[in-house]
């Protein structure tokens, strides 16, 4: 994966501090286009334009993030 063109999206940065960003369009199509896979994006696009929660896609993100971890660091 690679890092972030459009805002730094780190783990440790909470899910409050995250849909905050969100927000702002240039963020919400950076994550999806950083973050997704491209068949999730009309998806994403659409839950960020009708203002649907955006946890649920932050959650699967950090699950994504937490196995790409482990898998890095198995022997």
């Amino acid at each position: 994966m690679t890092a972030n063109a459009f805002f730094p999206v780190t783990a440790p940065m909470s899910d409050a501090e995250m849909l905050s960003l969100l927000k702002n369009p240039e963020v919400a199509m950076g994550f999806g286009l950083d973050h997704l896979e491209p068949f999730e994006m009309y998806d994403f696009i659409r839950d960020w334009k009708e203002g649907k929660d955006l946890t649920p896609w932050l959650k699967a993100w950090r699950r994504g993030q937490k196995a790409a971890g482990e898998a890095t660091h198995r022997p």
